[in-house]
């Protein structure tokens, strides 16, 4: 048999490896899109739902879901993420608990504000001087690497002459995952609705929070002996700093995590403030007894919301079935930010 010419051998070996590489593109894309494939986001008219492999990874309220019973009409609010769930269908997030039903899972809004000589509490409902509501959907969007959707949200004042202060944009990007955790970003952008600024004033809570399912009280909670028949369930606080709920509390940290059991199972989720943001490491407000924290730039001073000086963030959710692992938080964290 023939010995081939040396050139044939090499364009034979160019053709043989062109063909190893497109197998292997294929499979990185086949993969990517079974993976995508397993993230659905389904729109009613009341709710934006993302879903992987049939299960809850988030839901954004369009429309204020009904007050309990007990529960005063006036808590109700629209333009908040919940339930927020894990891959096996733990439910992290609350509405309307008992000892706080102005918080309600995953929520942006500031505390102590000015706006024209009035004082404006966009977070605590009860005293009916602001409120932070859904307006519109901009978008939704199904991709090969994300899932997602952008609304705009409106921070309004409740008392006479009603004014639309500012505008608020959430970009909502959950990304598909190996099944192991659920992983979604929330990019929120407000800007001024009017020529008038608006200030937000140095307080010790305010911004994006996060509230955890009543459970997690503890049992040094004021109100926790109110709530009989729940089951309270262990939880601990985490952050960055290897601080817990109580020394943490006000310290600069890259994320803040919690974790413990529902129902017998591990859950955890933490929440990643990127390098970018505002007053970057935010200053984090971690409750002592309840189930709550807010990344709050507040903390560290006033500042300025107008035309000119709109305020972005950036913040990533990780939710798992199992305690904190720090050293997986802090890998994810240095990835994102070096994206």
């Amino acid at each position: 048999m023939p010995i081939p010419p040396s050139n044939f051998v090499s364009d034979e070996l160019q053709r043989q490896r062109r063909c190893c590489l497109v197998l292997l593109l294929i499979l990185a894309y086949s993969t990517n899109v079974a993976w995508a494939q397993t993230l659905k986001l389904v729109e009613t008219e009341k709710k934006i739902v993302i879903e992987q492999s049939g299960e809850i990874v988030l839901t954004y309220n369009k429309v204020s879901p009904k007050a309990p019973d007990g529960i005063d009409p006036i808590y109700e609010r629209s333009g908040f993420l919940h339930p927020v769930g894990s891959p096996q269908g733990t439910v992290v997030t609350a509405i309307f608990p008992l000892d706080h039903p102005h918080q309600h899972g995953v929520f942006s809004a500031w505390v102590n504000t000015t706006y024209e000589g009035r004082d404006v509490d966009f977070w605590n409902l009860a005293g009916d001087t602001g409120r932070v509501l859904h307006d519109r959907v901009v978008r939704t969007f199904e991709t090969a690497v994300a899932t997602g959707f952008e609304v705009d949200l409106i921070h309004r004042t409740q008392t006479k002459p009603i004014v639309d202060i500012l505008h608020e944009r959430w970009k909502v990007t959950a990304y598909p995952t190996d099944g192991s955790y659920h992983c979604f970003d929330l990019h929120t952008v407000q800007t001024a609705a009017t020529e008038k600024p608006l200030t937000i004033n140095k307080y010790h809570y305010g911004g994006l929070a996060f509230r955890g399912p009543v459970s997690w009280l503890t049992a040094k909670d004021s109100g926790a002996g109110k709530n009989a028949g729940i089951n309270l369930e262990q939880n601990e606080f985490l952050t960055s700093l290897g601080s817990d709920r109580l020394k943490g509390n006000h310290e600069h940290v890259n994320w803040v995590a919690i974790n413990g059991s529902l129902e017998d199972k591990p859950v955890s989720i933490a929440v990643l403030s990127h390098a970018n943001n505002f007053r970057a490491p935010q200053s984090a407000r971690l409750h002592p007894s309840k189930p709550y924290f807010c990344f709050a730039p507040c903390v560290d001073g006033e500042f300025v919301i107008d035309r000119d000086h709109p305020l972005a963030g950036q913040y990533r959710f990780l939710v798992a079935d199992s305690k904190i692992d720090a050293e997986w938080i802090d890998k994810k964290w240095s990835e994102w930010c070096s994206e």
